[in-house]
Parts: structure tokens; sequence; C-alpha cells
């Protein structure tokens, strides 16, 4: 039985978000380039209804991050209103052998319990086997499994830290000390795809910018789950995000869907 979280129909928050002044300038753009309101129709998604309502597959719980990210964006292509929520692929009790892959049979599982859903952000970080081995992963899954409801992948370069490795002020104040001038020695967005462990340089810059040692350091590194909660929860959409190919493909895909 999935959380309460993945019962949209029954449990899931009405979010009628809307633009506002100040917002994200990098969505304010994505969003002229939507022009019609979301329905779903024989998976395509079209613009123009009032609901749209999704479900982040990812592939651990602080993933869940994502989805008020996703949840603005879609409001920005035009969403009236949105119903998201997440499931962590760890959570979903696999059936037990049978036709398909692993991931095959958890998104038949997750969809059998979620009749009404419109979209589907199924997440994998790329790891060593890259994008495009990732995307077609989840096609092939989702073809495999013959599900009409139309998805969307969600393929961080090389993880999912990499995305949140751009903020150097926010990597300072989650790690208590905002007014640190240790260097951190951050990667410039444009190359952050080609760090080989991410979340290692995570872990490391926020130790750094932490200023601890010895057994106030090993405290605030066995906490970097939530640390790094915290960091995908601000999220700068935009900026330079944007310059990180892995979430430009997310963006247009999304974009794709919104005005097809």
């Amino acid at each position: 039985m999935f959380s309460a979280e993945g019962k949209l129909a029954r449990n899931g928050r009405r979010c009628g978000l809307r633009p506002r002044p100040g917002d994200d300038a990098g969505l304010l753009a994505a969003a002229r380039r939507c022009t019609a309101p979301f329905a779903i129709r024989s998976g395509v998604v079209a613009v123009n209804s009032r609901l749209v309502r999704f479900i982040l597959l990812c592939e651990g719980s602080s993933d869940r991050a994502l989805v008020p990210h996703l949840r603005q964006l879609l409001s920005y292509c035009g969403a009236q209103e949105v119903v998201g929520s997440a499931i962590s692929l760890s959570a979903v009790r696999d059936p037990g052998p049978g036709r398909g892959s692993v991931l095959e049979r958890k998104i038949q599982r997750v969809l059998s319990n979620e009749s009404e859903v419109d979209l589907l952000f199924v997440h994998r970080d790329a790891d060593a086997a890259g994008y495009e081995h990732r995307s077609s992963e989840i096609d092939d899954a989702i073809g495999n499994a013959e599900i009409e409801t139309v998805h969307v992948p969600v393929i961080p370069v090389r993880a999912t830290e990499a995305w949140i490795l751009l903020d150097e002020d926010a990597i300072r104040r989650v790690a208590g000390n905002p007014r640190g001038r240790m260097p951190l020695s951050l990667p410039r967005p444009a190359r952050v795809e080609q760090e080989s462990d991410p979340k290692r340089t995570l872990e490391t810059a926020l130790a750094t910018a932490s200023g601890h040692s010895g057994h106030r350091l090993r405290r605030f590194r066995s906490r970097f789950g939530q640390h790094r909660r915290i960091l995908l929860e601000q999220l700068p959409v935009g900026g330079p995000l944007e310059e990180v190919p892995a979430w430009r493909r997310l963006r247009t895909t999304m974009l794709d869907f919104a005005s097809g």
C-alpha cells in the first residue's frame, strides 16, 4: 500500500499557482512559449484544463522536494490548478518475478493504485549509464507496461546533487555559516555534469562551508540527507540552472508536452 501522498484524488492538495511579479525569470521565459491549457487526451498533453494531476516517481524520499518546482512549471505552462505528489521507488513494493524490468513492474503497480493521474514524472539519476541510456530505460518500461499516462523523464546528470551545486549562498546558509569565506571550489554550471561524483562534491562543500571540525563535523555530516533536501526545496530554478543541459531537457520536454 502506498503512502497517503500518493492518493491524489482523495487526499491531494489543490495548488492554484499563478505567475507573480518577481517570480523566477527562467520560469517566466519558459511560460512565454506555452500558449494553450492542460488536458490529457490519448497520451498527449494539451493545455487548457482546470486541473493537472501528476505523480513524481522518484529515486529517493528526499527527491520529493522536486514536486513544488514541477507544480510551478506546470502552472506557468497554463495549468489553472495543479495536484502533485511523489512516491519513492524504494517505497513501491515489487510484485515479484514476472514479465519486464523491476522499474516496469513498479510503474504498473503505482498506476494501478492511482486511477486519476494525467502526468507521470519518472526520476532516475543518469549515474555512469548516461542520459540517453536512462531515457531509453524509462521509455521502454513505460512502453512495455502499456501505460497510456503521459510521462516525462527527470534525469539529472550524473545525479540530482548536480542541480544543487550551483548556489554557493544557499550552501553556506544550509551549512549554518552564511558569512563564511572558505573557498568551496564549486563547479561552473556549464561543467557541473562533468563532475564524476556530485554527491561527494556537495558533501565536501557543505562540510567546508560549515567551518566545523572533529566531533561537530561528524555530527554535521550525518545530517547530509536533511541538508540535501533543504537545498533541493530551495533550488533556484532559472539563472545558472538554465546552463545545465539536463535541466534544459526537462523544461523543454515539459513544454513540448504542454503545447502538444
